[in-house]
C-alpha cells in the first residue's frame, strides 16, 4: 500500500470566508433544527478528555464546553451519554440558553441536569456541502489533521469565534440536525 504525504497547503483550516468564496466552492448555509443540548464545562481533574468516535478522535481541555445528548433511558455514568467537545469561545458565540418554558425533560435529560449540566441549543446554522472526495481538515480539537471521508458534509461555522471553523458529519447525522429541503 502505497502511503499518502501530505501537503498542508490541502489541510482546510479555520479562516474567513465571503459569501461568494463559500457559494463559488459549492457550500448552502443550513438552518439548525432547535433541539435541546445539555452542557457543562470540563474541569481540570477531568482534563484532558479524549473523546473517540468511528473515524475521529477528538481531544478537550479544561474549560471546553461539553455537550449531551440524552435520550429516555438514565445512563450510570456522565460519559456514557454521547458528547461532544465545544471549545469555549465558539460555544459562547453558538449556544444560547435554552428558552422553552413548555420543556420537559427526559428520564436522561434529568440525570445530567443532576450532574451538573444546564440546557442550551446550537441557535446558529452552518454553511456545509456533500463532498465528492476525501479533505484533509484541522478543527478546533483535533491534534494533526484529519481526512474527512467523500460523501460526508463538511461544515463550517457561521458565525462568532467559530467563523469559517471546519468539522464533519455523516448523512444521517446532518439531516437530524440541519434543515434539508
Amino acid at each position: 500500500m502505497m502511503e499518502r504525504t501530505m501537503n498542508p497547503e490541502n489541510v482546510l483550516t479555520q479562516r474567513d470566508w465571503s459569501e461568494e468564496e463559500l457559494l463559488g466552492n459549492g457550500f448552502r448555509y443550513y438552518q439548525r433544527i432547535k433541539r435541546v443540548v445539555l452542557a457543562r464545562e470540563l474541569p481540570q481533574e477531568e482534563a484532558p478528555l479524549k473523546m473517540r468516535y468511528h473515524y475521529d478522535e477528538l481531544i478537550a481541555t479544561a474549560g471546553y464546553m461539553i455537550c449531551f445528548a440524552a435520550d429516555w433511558r438514565k445512563k450510570k455514568t456522565l460519559y456514557e451519554y454521547y458528547h461532544w467537545p465545544v471549545a469555549p469561545d465558539h460555544f459562547s458565540s453558538l449556544y444560547a440558553d435554552w428558552d422553552d418554558p413548555r420543556w420537559k425533560p427526559r428520564r436522561g435529560e434529568k440525570h445530567l441536569l443532576l450532574l451538573g449540566c444546564c440546557p442550551y441549543y446550537n441557535a446558529v446554522g452552518v454553511w456545509a456541502k456533500v463532498l465528492q472526495q476525501p479533505q484533509m481538515i484541522l478543527g478546533t480539537e483535533h491534534r494533526d489533521p484529519f481526512e474527512v471521508p467523500a460523501g460526508a458534509w463538511l461544515m463550517l461555522a457561521a458565525k462568532g469565534a467559530a467563523m469559517g471553523a471546519p468539522y464533519w458529519n455523516f448523512d444521517k447525522a446532518f439531516r437530524q440536525r440541519f434543515i434539508v429541503e
